[in-house]
């Protein structure tokens, strides 16, 4: 017998924590995490491609700067069904979005790695404080963060040879990036595993099920990728990294919000398409808030970027279509940053406007001076643009006392401990393109 459409339900099993604090076994009582950390250090160590591996905690309010950050994850394990943790990566591909998770909530696993022979610097550097002025840029400084610093091999460090692409690297330094995104995602496992057996302190369900109230605006959000891994391997952009962009495919949230999209390389800090931040996803929280209250949301289309006008206008018309497919009336798209993408992302919206579709962008700006547009590229059909902010933006980072790892900064000419002038770009997500972040552009 038929009981109707079947549905793809998410629950995640929230656990706040209020502090997390080093001891001799590893466990989440009364929302206090204790971590064996010596336990912890020699289960992450065991990875061939990493010479050491050492972990810290560090507090909102603490000075303390991390530098050479990689990605942010927050710790989750996959209870129902079991086994399915960061999918393609810790686990072969499994079925996630579906189900139960746990999380721990108000803690994030940071992981930090000096950049080694053969892997582009250009973009490498990644800074946020956990306390002063600079603080308030980055969402990772408001959560209890417990740093992974990984060290490369004596073989990897003595090597030679020289990247033959700007964006990933040798062989060689993408399989060291790898294995300490590795690190962190394991780390979060293990953290999320003292939850097993204990009952959340809320339980957030994220059901894609029709409208209950008819007639509300049909949305769809066009999420362009920043080349993550997706169920393990790398969604390609075009000319960058994986080889060919694919074509627009359509995905359901819950999967984006269930580990099956993890940080797959080193962009500009700011804009870096943290594990974190995806897991949190700020613009599908808002909707799946809003869905059957004003909105109807229909679901998600994943896009990247060409590197031709043909390869272009074949994934703009392909995103398009797919959205009105999926009975799109209003669009949301997010520019994920750099050059080429903003090209794409500016073509779907004229695609989606000329069609009737009235589109929202958010796009971080570049502007080093108010002359400046502060736009890669732009059509006058873009009429709706929300601004996360600009990440030439300069702050000034006041002297700390602590820092973490490493004892330089990359591109920086300054005692990573003292004061300093940077521009906003190298703050881990400070303008991050899905929003949920503190700042924004104004016109005034």
């Amino acid at each position: 017998m038929n009981a109707g459409p079947r549905r793809q339900i998410l629950d995640i099993g929230a656990f706040d924590v209020s502090d997390v604090r080093a001891g001799t076994e590893t466990a989440l009582t009364d929302g206090i995490l204790t971590i064996n950390i010596g336990e912890l250090e020699e289960l992450l160590s065991a990875d061939p491609d990493l010479a050491a591996v050492s972990v810290e905690i560090i507090r909102p309010g603490e000075s303390v700067r991390v530098i050479n950050a990689i990605d942010a994850v927050e710790p989750r394990t996959k209870v129902d069904p079991p086994g399915a943790d960061f999918s393609g990566l810790l686990t072969v591909p499994k079925l996630v979005g579906t189900g139960t998770t746990h999380a721990l909530k108000g803690v994030a696993v940071v992981e930090t790695a000096l950049p080694v022979p053969g892997e582009p610097r250009y973009w490498r550097e990644a800074v946020f404080d956990m306390a002063g002025p600079t603080a308030a840029y980055s969402p990772l400084s408001d959560l209890i963060n417990v740093v992974v610093s990984c060290e490369p091999t004596t073989e990897l460090l003595e090597s030679e040879d020289r990247p033959t692409n700007v964006f990933e690297g040798t062989p060689e330094a993408v399989e060291y990036n790898k294995a300490v995104r590795l690190a962190g995602l394991k780390a979060a496992r293990y953290l999320a595993e003292t939850t097993l057996g204990q009952e959340p302190d809320r339980v957030d369900t994220y059901d894609l099920a029709p409208s209950p109230v008819n007639g509300l605006p049909a949305v769809v959000y066009l999420y362009q990728l920043a080349i993550p891994f997706l169920h393990g391997e790398i969604a390609p952009g075009a000319g960058a990294i994986g080889g060919a962009a694919h074509l627009p495919t359509p995905i359901h949230p819950n999967e984006l919000l269930d580990g099956a999209l993890v940080c797959g390389w080193n962009a500009i800090a700011c804009m870096r398409e943290l594990t974190y931040t995806v897991q949190n996803h700020a613009i599908i929280e808002d909707l799946y808030a809003r869905h059957g209250q004003d909105i109807d949301f229909r679901g998600v289309v994943l896009f990247t970027n060409g590197d031709t006008r043909a390869a272009k206008e074949r994934l703009a018309n392909h995103a398009a279509n797919l959205a009105i497919m999926m009975g799109a009336e209003g669009a949301l798209i997010n520019y994920a940053g750099g050059g080429h993408p903003a090209v794409d992302a500016m073509m779907i919206c004229r695609n989606l406007e000329r069609r009737g579709v009235t589109t929202t962008m958010l796009s971080m700006e570049m502007a080093a001076n108010p002359g400046e547009s502060g736009f890669v590229h732009f059509v006058k059909e873009a009429d709706a643009i929300v601004s996360t902010g600009n990440y030439e933006k300069t702050v000034l980072f006041e002297p700390v006392e602590r820092v973490i790892g490493g004892d330089e900064l990359i591109r920086i000419e300054s005692d990573p401990s003292g004061a300093f002038e940077a521009p906003l770009a190298i703050v881990m997500a400070s303008t991050h393109q899905f929003g949920g972040t503190r700042i924004r552009g104004e016109e005034y």
